[in-house]
């Protein structure tokens, strides 16, 4: 058999490269991603541990719709308060909670939390802005405070012991 040519030669990989540095170059300078995102990827490095569970919001004061409105006129002055929940079973298939009071203090946020179900725990808070980690232990019946954190993204890691650690989602406090 001769070797005729029956359809399109295939580019080297990378051919085409060349062409489109110029468009990729256009399209992140007119639709660059926000810089909230761009610090959320980064962060997000930081959940290392591969058996690390994450615990989502599933309620806010802040957005609740019926709690706003029996709270008007008190928005800046009252505590916001938070629920995460790990969804799906667990190592211990005990549902596994921090539901958090922030209140605000100064320019900064207190966090009352209390661990669900309760016991003695490692907890750390991690902002966004900055690479700081703040520790604060919670007590055997799962509470702990956390004094002036930072207007901004926030998120909990808690870690128990003999237990795979838990994260939040990000939230941001205003």
């Amino acid at each position: 058999m001769d070797d005729e040519h029956t359809g399109p030669e295939t580019p080297a990989a990378g051919a085409d490269d060349p062409l489109l540095a110029p468009l990729g170059d256009l399209i992140r300078a007119a639709d660059a991603p926000p810089a909230a995102a761009a610090e959320l990827a980064k962060q997000s490095f930081g959940l290392r541990q591969v058996d690390t569970e994450l615990a989502a919001l599933v309620a806010d004061s802040a957005v609740d719709v019926v709690g706003t409105a029996v709270r008007a006129g008190k928005e800046a002055t009252a505590p916001r308060l938070l629920t995460f929940e790990v969804a799906g079973p667990t190592e211990t298939d005990e549902p596994q909670a921090v539901e958090v009071e922030v209140s605000p203090s100064g320019r900064y946020r207190r966090l009352l939390g209390q661990l669900q179900p309760p016991a003695a725990a490692r907890v750390e808070v991690r902002q966004a802005a900055g690479d700081a980690v703040r520790q604060v232990d919670a007590d055997d019946q799962g509470r702990f405070v956390v004094e002036a954190v930072g207007v901004g993204l926030m998120r909990l890691t808690w870690q128990r012991p003999g237990r795979n650690a838990i994260t939040t989602a990000w939230v941001r406090l205003d």
